[in-house]
């Protein structure tokens, strides 16, 4: 019994620390987003991106660089002064973050897909509308 007891705390401690861990990931992300520090940002991306921007005609899948040079060049042309994260969800290895870029009179919705890797967890998707 008492052996059950330590396997099941063991397990409950290892399950925290996983959401812990993603939140930490995703908190990080955010506060990229928030200071457009697009350097840092860079190390997120997956290897094949889905990127869909009001000014991008047609939908492909990017590579990580041109993913993060895509997404700078929006913030840039729409002047984004600061993102506001909505919600963060978790479900299963996918994490879902939505938010507001604020832009002068101008707010975009924003959504990332972040799937889990063996690096972490990646950006698959990023969506602006």
């Amino acid at each position: 019994m008492i052996q059950l007891r330590q396997i099941l705390l063991v397990v409950i401690f290892a399950m925290a620390s996983t959401s812990l861990k993603a939140q930490n990931e995703a908190e990080t992300l955010v506060q990229n987003l928030q200071t457009a520090n697009f350097n840092n940002l860079l190390s997120y991306w997956d290897s094949q991106v889905e990127v869909n921007l009001p000014d991008l005609v047609g939908q492909k899948p990017y590579g990580a660089k041109e993913a993060n040079d895509l997404l700078q060049s929006f913030f840039n042309k729409k002047n984004i002064l600061g993102f506001e994260k909505s919600a963060a969800r978790k479900v299963g290895n996918t994490i879902y973050l939505t938010g507001k870029l604020l832009s002068g009179s101008t707010k975009f919705n924003l959504t990332l897909l972040l799937q889990e890797t063996k690096k972490g967890y990646t950006i698959v998707s990023v969506r602006v509308s």
